[in-house]
């Protein structure tokens, strides 16, 4: 399971939309609901077909042979290096709030000057403009974190490993063989770590009342060597 990334589609899906509403907003005003609509029932479509392969690969670990199941959220708190993570998760999720943040306050400052521009070609580059620079800021916080991703685990403490991977509950999931990372038991902190190889691709830390049978598991169905 892979963090989102914009990727080139994403950003095509961007440029066309903010064009679209660009457009309508400056030379067919009247119309704009009419793109509203079409908008809310499109974009979910499009949304679904092109994570259609991610969501079939996040099921798939469900569907095997359980080997093993986790609940070990007291493990997660008795982790000396826990403070560390839940940092560094704060941390990622309050850099990924700033673009919404930023396009929310000018909202309420520059979004009513660019809608009283009275030549329709300003005012549609001014909503261009204004949109697309959200787009780009997302873009490249989303390119910092997935960099970063790798670096600190992700806290897994709810999950169930099969024979076809490993189901991280409430959603998500990791088939094997676990390609793109390398494997190590921590001890101290009764967890294995899946460390991420590859920008992109998050690093996990799977905790568990028996760690070294986890991490031979993982170890032998994964394919993955020590990190």
């Amino acid at each position: 399971m892979e963090g989102f990334a914009y990727g080139k589609k994403t950003l095509l899906i961007s440029l066309l939309s903010t064009t679209a509403f660009a457009a309508v907003l400056s030379f067919f005003p009247q119309y704009y609901v009419y793109l509203i609509l079409a908008y809310f029932v499109i974009m979910p479509i499009i949304m679904v077909k092109f994570m259609s392969k991610q969501i079939k690969e996040m099921r798939a670990p469900g569907s095997g042979k359980t080997l093993m199941e986790e609940d070990a959220k007291e493990l997660f708190d008795k982790d000396p290096q826990g403070d560390i993570i839940l940092k560094a998760q704060m941390k990622q999720n309050a850099l990924g709030m700033v673009p919404f943040l930023i396009l929310i306050a000018l909202a309420f400052t520059l979004w009513p000057a660019i809608l009283h521009l009275e030549e329709p070609w300003l005012r549609f580059i001014a909503i261009f403009a204004y949109f697309e620079s959200y787009t780009l800021l997302n873009y490249f916080l989303n390119k910092y974190n997935l960099k970063n991703m790798k670096k600190v685990p992700r806290p897994v403490y709810q999950y169930k490993v099969t024979d076809k991977g490993i189901q991280i509950k409430p959603f998500g999931g990791i088939t094997f063989p676990l390609k793109g990372y390398s494997i190590k038991l921590v001890k101290e902190s009764s967890a294995v770590d899946l460390v991420s190889k590859e920008d992109g691709k998050p690093s996990y830390r799977l905790y568990a009342k028996e760690p070294e049978r986890l991490y031979d598991v993982l170890r032998r169905l994964g394919g993955v060597e020590e990190a």
